[in-house]
């Protein structure tokens, strides 16, 4: 599938109050079309790409505005949660330890639930990050080819430095809350099934929210976040599975460098100045690129 419809899908299928916080995929690819291309090796007038940059800017500080937000407000939801836990586990009066009468209590199920959601919220902020990435590179792509420019490297380095691709704390938080959730899950199936109906992840997709999440009752709030989250983590798959090269600009590099709580950013060692890097990265792009403005 093209990248344009696969973010489209995307976006039809994410969380409505998030769908606004998206690359403008769309209306950037359509303001492209209507750039007149260079012929003949003319140059383009040089406020051109000053005035694409200053669109591109604009959005990366709608990335970072919402990533920051979200960011902080799942430490406070995170360390509140933890609070409800030791709270319970004070009241069981077993040495901190959840007892058989409290586990399934409903206090408990409910921390259970938003553990759960807050956990399908990091992993849907996670692939955020990446999606807008991917856009931004098929964009400055499609830009360079437009006009004749060499943007495509000098901004993909920026991009790869603000805070809304600068994962490690997210991860860190992921990690935090898939540790609880192992605690607080029994290892029994004795949970109630969830009427939920979201198709379950392949075998290695990630997450323990998505493994576990059919097995609760989430309620229809959560049920979107489940669906939201996986319907990003195949988006983002399907990005991978187009890399056919690995280096320092494929979507397999730095989506895997972003898995492995790195920020992907292009060091002197890994980065080629005479663009030969961006040259291979041609390469492996979708099919889109075959009619790279429509």
């Amino acid at each position: 599938m093209k990248f344009g419809k696969e973010f489209t899908t995307h976006l039809e299928e994410t969380l409505p109050e998030w769908r606004d916080k998206y690359l403008c995929y769309k209306p950037l690819k359509k303001l492209l079309k209507n750039l007149p291309p260079t012929d003949g090796g003319d140059n383009p007038p040089p406020h051109l790409q000053d005035w694409f940059v200053r669109i591109l800017n604009e959005e990366l500080d709608k990335f970072n505005d919402f990533y920051v937000d979200k960011e902080e407000e799942f430490i406070i939801r995170l360390q509140e949660l933890k609070e409800r836990i030791e709270r319970v586990k004070e009241k069981s009066g077993k040495d901190g330890v959840l007892t058989k009468d409290s586990e399934f209590s409903d206090e408990v199920m409910g921390i259970r639930k938003d553990f759960v959601a807050i956990h399908g919220e990091m992993v849907l902020l996670k692939n955020y990050s990446s999606l807008n990435f991917a856009g931004l590179v098929k964009i400055l792509k499609k830009f360079d080819k437009r006009t004749g420019r060499l943007l495509r490297l000098p901004f993909t380095q920026l991009a790869l430095d603000q805070p809304f691709f600068t994962t490690e704390p997210l991860n860190r938080l992921v990690c935090e809350c898939e540790e609880n959730l192992e605690l607080l899950f029994p290892l029994e199936a004795e949970v109630v099934e969830s009427d939920a109906t979201a198709e379950e992840p392949k075998r290695g997709t990630t997450s323990y929210a998505t493994n576990v999440s059919p097995a609760l009752p989430l309620g229809e709030e959560n049920v979107d976040i489940y669906r939201s989250t996986l319907a990003a983590i195949k988006a983002i798959q399907g990005l991978k599975k187009a890399s056919s090269t690995y280096n320092p600009l494929s979507f397999s590099y730095i989506f895997g460098n972003q898995d492995n709580d790195s920020t992907g950013a292009i060091t002197a060692e890994n980065s080629d100045s005479d663009q030969s890097v961006a040259s291979q990265s041609d390469k492996e792009t979708d099919q889109e690129d075959s009619h790279p403005l429509e």
